[in-house]
């Protein structure tokens, strides 16, 4: 420990060693929000790099590869190696299927 605490409130007169030490100060003394660029999560833009086409999806990207470009060797290596079949196979991206119980009487089961 070298006594070193650059991280200054501009509030009052304390100072801290590490930044998330002074955030907290702030919040819990002083009551100020910081909105910080760390805390932001931007979207991601998936970039053809044969024709500069842009997706806001993976999927939409992958289709575009499949139908303008079926010889990249981007989407070659995701095929081959079964990357884009372990993808659609995942929790995340599987479709929930919802079934609804229908009678001719008009009323349903509880």
């Amino acid at each position: 420990y070298l006594g070193v605490r650059p991280y200054k409130c501009d509030q009052c007169e304390k100072s801290f060693t590490q930044r998330c030490s002074l955030e907290s100060h702030l919040r819990k003394v002083h009551g100020t929000q910081h909105n910080y660029g760390y805390k932001e999560r931007r979207s991601k833009v998936f970039v053809c790099e044969d024709c500069g086409f842009t997706a806001p999806v993976f999927d939409q990207y992958i289709q575009h590869l499949q139908l303008n470009h079926p010889f990249n060797p981007q989407l070659i290596k995701l095929t081959s190696t079964g990357a884009l079949s372990k993808y659609h196979r995942s929790s995340n991206h599987r479709s929930a299927s919802i079934s609804f119980a229908t009678s001719t009487s008009g009323t349903f089961p509880r």
